[in-house]
């Protein structure tokens, strides 16, 4: 067809159409369709950007205290330590001591009997030419005395202070040489004067040589 036809026809057309009329009343709701089948599973999207750090939350209560695990293997022995510093000196116990042996036979009765050979007195407490032991360091001691016997009966006594405590007494045999121990626990004070000694000549069968010895000894058992 001839273009110029066409736009004529075209035109009349559009002259011979009428005005708009008013939109009608909606029509009634149709009723649902079936679901469609599902679709295919996309594929997944990238991870987003990391997001900023949330607020510090509060701490929490405290728990219950858990029960005590096992003990673990024991470690490995440590260096030795520096050495400490040196204690102090210990307190030295008083003391007194000695001991004497009689080399001479029939000392005279009625004063101490001299024990003149010294064995020990480091204290010197004890002197060897009155026989005589001094008390200087209050405390209960103890005393001991061996005489030897012969040619007589015999009779000495442990004195202290000038008064017997103790007394031994050896009835002589002839042809033999007695002998006869005593010893005694005393307590003494300061001063107090401790000695063997014959109360008479009627009972001084006291025998003493080079080798046959008398001895007294006493020492300091606790001081108070």
């Amino acid at each position: 067809m001839d273009l110029r036809v066409t736009s004529l026809i075209l035109v009349l057309l559009a002259l011979a159409e009428g005005d708009t009329g008013m939109v009608g009343a909606p029509g009634p709701r149709g009723t649902k369709g079936e679901q469609g089948a599902q679709g295919f599973t996309g594929k997944p999207g990238s991870p987003g950007a990391v997001g900023p750090p949330g607020i510090p939350g509060h701490n929490g209560a405290q728990g219950p205290k858990g029960s005590q695990g096992p003990s673990g293997p024991p470690g490995l022995k440590g260096h030795p330590g520096n050495p400490g510093p040196p204690g102090p000196a210990g307190l030295t116990a008083p003391m007194s001591a000695f001991s004497a042996v009689l080399t001479m036979a029939y000392p005279p009765a009625g004063n101490p009997i001299a024990f003149n050979q010294v064995l020990y007195n480091g204290e010197h407490h004890y002197d060897s030419h009155s026989g005589v032991f001094t008390c200087q360091i209050p405390g209960l001691y103890y005393f001991s005395y061996h005489i030897h016997v012969n040619g007589a009966n015999a009779l000495v006594a442990l004195y202290r202070n000038e008064e017997p405590v103790l007394f031994t007494y050896d009835e002589y045999n002839k042809g033999f040489l007695d002998q006869m121990s005593g010893s005694a626990v005393l307590l003494l004070h300061a001063g107090d004067r401790v000695f063997v000694q014959v109360p008479d000549e009627e009972s001084n069968g006291i025998f003493a040589a080079d080798n046959v010895h008398c001895a007294f000894s006493g020492f300091l058992i606790a001081s108070t």
